[in-house]
């Protein structure tokens, strides 16, 4: 049904970018007619139901996946962030600890 819907709106798109091209001004389009078109839809792979179309279980699962993803993917900031603080903080320590051997080698 979703995929009956969205061939009729691209035609509709199509009329309409057709009817607003500057060429085809003055020109009297004709009427559009939608008819029903015995296409065959690829098989469904396994685990989806309906010959190809999602239905309500896949799509919360496919919400669940990309909600795990997106959890995942922010722990894997906060951990970078985290190790570029620590990464920070050695730094700042071995700065220091330069400074003062400097200061040491240059007043015995």
């Amino acid at each position: 049904m979703q995929l009956v819907l969205a061939a009729a709106a691209a035609v509709a798109m199509l009329a309409l970018f057709n009817a607003a091209r500057p060429d085809t001004t003055g020109t009297v389009l004709g009427s559009v007619r939608l008819s029903a078109i015995g296409a065959t839809l690829p098989a469904a792979p396994p685990g989806v139901a309906g010959g190809g179309l999602a239905t309500d279980d896949s799509d919360d699962q496919a919400q669940q996946q990309e909600q795990q993803a997106l959890q995942q993917m922010q722990q894997s900031m906060q951990q970078s962030e985290q190790q570029n603080e620590e990464a920070q903080q050695q730094f700042n320590q071995d700065m220091q600890q330069q400074q003062t051997y400097e200061n040491q080698f240059n007043n015995p």
